[in-house]
Order: C-alpha cells, then structure tokens, then sequence
C-alpha cells in the first residue's frame, strides 16, 4: 500500500510542476494564494519534476519485478519523456499537447500500477471446489 501511495505522489508532484512551467492559470493562482508564487521558477521547478519522475519510474520499475508485468514501466517512462520534453525541449501548442499528454499517460500508468500491486498482494486464486 506504501508504494502505490509513494507512485501516486510522485506523478502528482511531477505533473503539477509540469503544469506550473507550462503555465498553467489555476495552479499559478493557487500557488500566489498562499504565497508560494516564488517557487514558478524553472531553476526550482525543472529538478523538482525531474526527481518526481525519476521516484515515479522507480515505482513502476518496483511493480514490474514483483508482477512481471512490464505494460506500466513503459507507459510511464515514455509519458513522463513526453512530460519532461514538453516542459523543457519543445515550447509553443506542440509543448502544451506533450506535457498534457504526458500527464495523462502518467496518470494511466499509475493505475495500471496501482492495479498490478494490488494483483501481485492478493496472490494465485484458489482452484474451483
């Protein structure tokens, strides 16, 4: 269960500082709100993604050698590549497609994580009587 809830929060804080570089009007007012407006910086936001990403894809690495199931580990590395490109390689309405894209796969790739772990716990199922 750990685990699971360590994935899901590092996708979050990786798409969240995605979505803050890419601008993103709700979470940038959000963060003036309570004053955090200072942290909109890349030199702050980029590691912060990237360490998230990094977290994320360890998780995903994690599930795939208790389940064998490999679907996850390649959905969210090639998501979070789309989310991180995004964000710092390509600019302009091709940036915001990747990022949100990318976001979206992580997403995806969190439950199919999620789903496996929770598979791989619950162990063989008894044999029909």
């Amino acid at each position: 269960m750990r685990a699971a809830v360590t994935d899901g929060a590092s996708v979050s804080g990786a798409i969240l500082a995605a979505l803050c570089c890419a601008g993103n009007g709700v979470i940038l007012a959000a963060l003036s709100a309570v004053g955090l407006g200072f942290l909109r910086r890349d030199a702050i936001l980029w590691p912060v993604m990237l360490a998230s990403l990094a977290v994320a894809i360890w998780g995903f690495w994690q599930a795939r050698a208790g389940s064998k199931w490999r679907i996850p580990l390649v959905f969210g590395t090639l998501s979070g590549l789309s989310l991180a490109a995004g964000v710092i390689v390509v600019h302009g309405p091709p940036a915001m497609t990747m990022i949100y894209g990318g976001a979206i796969g992580l997403l995806v790739a969190t439950l199919l994580n999620a789903r496996a772990r929770l598979k791989c716990e619950s162990g063989p199922a008894l044999p029909p009587a």
